[in-house]
């Protein structure tokens, strides 16, 4: 059984789609050979916090924070490392800064974390700088006929 984690959340404004995505992932993977094993959630702060599946299905993302700030304690870098090495497979299901700027992909290389999708040199690579340099994941290539 492939053990997977699904990350989501993060700063961007775009948290609630991310909350959307994960919520879909978790739906549509979770079978025989798939375990959705550690769903981590990240505020606007970027600190990460353990979620259960119940919380996944909160209504949104100011819902997460709130419970969190109440009862949650943010994951130290060790025992978020930790977490997610205890999974074969990590799935960033984050939007916007953090998610789609390389950043979250730099962290999961720096645990040495295997995850889903493009490294964070090639996002970079791909993505102009000036959006870089304004801190939005907003833009879209331009079309050439």
């Amino acid at each position: 059984m492939l053990k997977v984690a699904i990350l989501l959340g993060g700063p961007s404004p775009e948290r609630a789609i991310s909350l959307n995505s994960a919520r879909s992932l978790a739906d549509h993977l979770a079978d025989a050979a798939v375990s959705i094993t550690a769903l981590v959630y990240f505020d606007t702060q970027r600190r990460a916090y353990e979620i259960s599946p119940t919380m996944l299905y909160s209504n949104t993302p100011k819902d997460f924070d709130f419970k969190l700030s109440q009862t949650g304690a943010p994951l130290s870098e060790g025992e978020l490392a930790s977490l997610l090495r205890g999974c074969d497979l990590v799935f960033p299901a984050m939007h916007g800064e953090f998610g789609e700027d390389g950043a979250v992909q730099e962290m999961l290389e720096r645990l040495g974390v295997p995850y889903v999708g493009s490294g964070p040199a090639a996002i970079v690579d791909r993505m102009p700088s000036a959006v870089i340099r304004a801190g939005t994941t907003s833009w879209a290539p331009a079309c050439r006929p």
